[in-house]
């Protein structure tokens, strides 16, 4: 079931996310993702709306929002990426906003063709000058 995240399920939602980015992003060093670790803690965490899916008390997956309709992150846990959970969460979001935008890696395959099946397409193409990649701006409207 998609709930909004409790002060309770923090530390499982930083936990996923640092496991699963560097699972996602093999192209990047993962000491980039455990220097960034606070930041995403400190800041862009609490200024998000946060929807998590738990099943007994299990966090499966979750999905940040910031500013409203910015998609800061999408992540499912491991052994259950395929079962769609990420589905779920996406439709959650696209339910309550009337558009969404996300930055993704163009290297991260598996997510861009994901969000194109949820109907996203890429905007802009640009360099991200702290890893060096390639990164697409996807919109859906």
């Amino acid at each position: 079931m998609i709930q909004k995240m409790t002060p309770e399920l923090t530390d499982q939602v930083l936990s996923l996310w640092l496991s699963e980015t560097a699972k996602a992003h093999p192209f990047i060093p993962n000491a980039y993702w455990a220097q960034n670790f606070m930041k995403v803690k400190m800041q862009l965490l609490p200024a998000a709306e946060t929807w998590v899916e738990v099943e007994q008390g299990r966090l499966r997956g979750f999905l940040s929002l910031l500013a409203g309709d910015y998609i800061g992150a999408l992540f499912v846990a491991a052994e259950d990426q395929g079962s769609g959970v990420g589905s779920r969460l996406m439709e959650h979001a696209m339910g309550l906003c009337d558009q969404l935008s996300l930055n993704v890696y163009a290297k991260n395959i598996r997510a861009v063709e994901f969000y194109r099946r949820k109907g996203f397409y890429t905007e802009e193409e640009v360099l991200d000058k702290e890893t060096g990649e390639m990164e697409l701006t996807m919109s859906w409207i």
